[in-house]
């Protein structure tokens, strides 16, 4: 599972990342470089994520993901799975399977997270704000994938083309 923040330059500025819900990690600064992004996926078959951050490491990385990986983006899973939701945010899906978050500030304006990444006395709520997606998107996908009872073979036809 990861979770990627970039500035609207498209500049990536974090990943987080997790195999199991219960631990995460996260790359910044000097670690985030195409060699420790290949670190993090050895030995992964799946990448679950939320949105267009693939492509975003593709691009920033210059890495062919989509080939080498299944890639699962659960934003077009939950347009399938709950075609009549009122919103497909993470947020949104959190609340539906009653989980819920520390960190909503940045939820209202993405702009505030990049400001407080840029702010070393606040970083760490940036930090924080991007272990909590990571986290709870694991969470959501167990979630509504065991509500909807989704298959292994479910999840291989979700997979990006």
């Amino acid at each position: 599972y990861l979770d990627c923040e970039w500035f609207i330059t498209q500049k990536m500025y974090l990943i987080g990342y997790a195999y199991s819900q219960k631990s995460s990690e996260q790359l910044y600064e000097k670690t985030l470089t195409k060699t420790n992004v290949k670190k993090m996926l050895s030995g992964v078959t799946k990448i679950y994520f939320w949105g267009p951050d693939i492509g975003m490491i593709e691009k920033c990385f210059n890495l062919n993901i989509k080939e080498k990986y299944i890639c699962i983006n659960l934003l077009t899973v939950m347009r399938r799975l709950e075609p009549t939701s009122s919103s497909f945010r993470l947020s949104h899906f959190e609340k539906k399977a009653g989980i819920f978050r520390t960190t909503m500030q940045y939820k209202a304006d993405i702009r505030n997270l990049h400001r407080d990444w840029a702010n070393p006395k606040k970083r760490y709520l940036a930090l924080k704000y991007n272990r909590e997606d990571v986290i709870n998107m694991i969470k959501v996908k167990r979630y509504f994938f065991e509500k909807h009872k989704v298959s292994e073979t479910d999840i291989l036809n979700f997979r990006m083309q």
